[in-house]
């Protein structure tokens, strides 16, 4: 007789991913603490919903910002699988979140996704980059997208795509380190 002990670790993170809930994402983080860094990886990046979406995607259909950056803390963490059916990598659903909610939080999804080594150039299974499902509400992310793919295509550094502020107070600290 199989005994009722409660949600699996699975099921637990999907949760924590759904509700943006940070607190049990550590409960199960805390569960592998015995575990190699590549063991960790392994089940965080081979855990998927019954629509085959990844935690990095449930989290960008949900809206969990929180969480996803939790996650992206995890070393060897795959930051850009793809969905079952529409081979969508997580930056594509965070567009699409920001197309049908929440632009700002969806755009601030997508640039911490970059930012984590997230590849906008990666195509759907309909062929199109992130940058391509943009719709006129999101034009400003569809900008950062393509700055972003372009700075790849060129082999420039993450860097580059830094905020102005960030650029000056890089600046500020490079000139006083050559004194």
């Amino acid at each position: 007789m199989a005994q009722a002990d409660g949600a699996s670790p699975k099921e637990q993170i999907l949760e924590a991913c759904r509700r943006d809930n940070v607190e049990l994402f550590h409960e199960v983080l805390n569960e592998f603490q015995a575990k190699s860094k590549e063991e960790i990886a392994e089940f965080f990046n081979t855990v998927t919903d019954t629509m085959g979406n990844h935690l990095l995607h449930v989290c960008a259909n949900y809206g969990a910002y929180d969480v996803m950056d939790e996650l992206l803390n995890i070393e060897y963490l795959e930051c850009d699988p793809l969905t079952r059916r529409d081979k969508e990598t997580p930056i594509h659903c965070a567009v699409l979140y920001a197309n049908e909610r929440e632009v700002e939080l969806g755009e601030a999804m997508a640039k911490m996704l970059i930012e984590a080594g997230g590849d906008p150039r990666v195509k759907d299974r309909h062929g199109r980059k992130p940058a391509e499902i943009c719709t006129p509400r999101t034009e400003e992310l569809r900008s950062i997208l393509i700055k972003e793919e372009y700075a790849l295509n060129e082999g420039l550094k993450h860097t580059n795509t830094q905020s102005e502020e960030d650029e000056d107070e890089a600046d500020a600290g490079s000139a006083s380190d050559s004194n």
